[in-house]
């Protein structure tokens, strides 16, 4: 059998992508030991990770926090938190992981769900890892019986039963969330503005000059704020919002696939289509003929 490895970059950034834009979540049910040296390297991503343990017991390492997890306890890793996973004792641990990107909860960074609640949360260092009770872990099991069985409307049932989790989780640290600087208005505003561009303007040609200067900022810190208050470079947040236009109109098989990339604004039908591979691993083309065959 093959062992799995978390594959990294330099920065220990995971590389895989998780989920897809169209619902950015994905269970895994994996046990350590299948794993090379039976532990999980250290490593970190943009999305929010739950693991659940279903069996053994575990140690987890978050910079300088260290948690123990035992049978039906689960631990909430928050964005961009490096973290490592290695067994504790003789038996084989096995987890029940659940891992999403935040926005799932949000939608966008303009909403006051995310500037009054995620942003902040996302922001804390003391809030890299909460434990979970064994209560609150049986959420994430319900989320999985209905990933697993995707009856009619499981994403939104998903998503309601994290956003409940989250809410009693983040209703009891209101002086943590606020302690860690909820967002000023000034920078509320700039960051609105710079969305309010970017979602009227996704399918022409933008400039980084133009951005920063709308907000009189530098370019460089046009970049530093906008990956402060979102987790995303422009790019990245810009590509991902494309992607996710061209989701839309490739239902519309009146455009041709070309037509569809330049008007979310990639320059030429490749960089279209190399984009949306990355998010959800299959061209434009073969997720239009999955989504024909669906309504047959």
């Amino acid at each position: 059998m093959r062992l799995m490895d978390i594959q990294t970059g330099p920065d220990q950034r995971e590389l895989a992508e998780h989920g897809s834009p169209q619902f950015p979540l994905e269970i895994h049910y994996d046990s350590l030991y299948e794993f090379c040296n039976r532990r999980v390297a250290c490593h970190w991503h943009e999305e929010l990770e739950i693991p659940v343990v279903l069996q053994g017991a575990v140690r987890y390492r978050l910079r300088d926090q260290t948690v123990d997890l035992e049978p039906g306890e689960g631990l909430v890793i928050n964005s961009r938190v490096p973290h490592s996973t290695v067994p504790l004792g003789d038996e084989e641990p096995v987890l029940l992981t659940t891992i999403f990107h935040p926005s799932l909860l949000y939608g966008t960074p303009a909403t006051s769900v995310y500037q009054n609640l995620l942003g902040p949360y996302m922001r804390n260092a003391g809030l890299a890892g909460i434990h979970l009770s064994r209560q609150q872990a049986e959420i994430l099991e319900q989320v999985n019986a209905l990933y697993q069985e995707a009856p009619f409307g499981f994403e939104l049932e998903i998503q309601g039963l994290l956003c409940r989790l989250f809410f009693g989780l983040l209703s009891g640290r209101q002086g943590q969330l606020q302690a860690s600087g909820t967002s000023q208005e000034a920078s509320l505003n700039r960051l609105k503005a710079l969305l309010d561009i970017l979602h009227r303007d996704y399918g022409e040609r933008l400039s980084l000059g133009d951005l920063a200067a709308s907000v009189s900022l530098s370019r460089e810190g046009c970049c530093r704020f906008f990956k402060s208050m979102t987790g995303k470079t422009i790019s990245q947040y810009l590509e991902d919002y494309r992607v996710s236009q061209g989701i839309l109109l490739l239902a519309d098989e009146s455009y041709s696939i070309a037509q569809v990339s330049y008007l979310v604004g990639f320059g030429n039908p490749g960089r279209f289509s190399a984009a949306f591979s990355r998010r959800m691993h299959c061209t434009p083309r073969q997720y239009r003929q999955r989504q024909k065959t669906k309504q047959e």
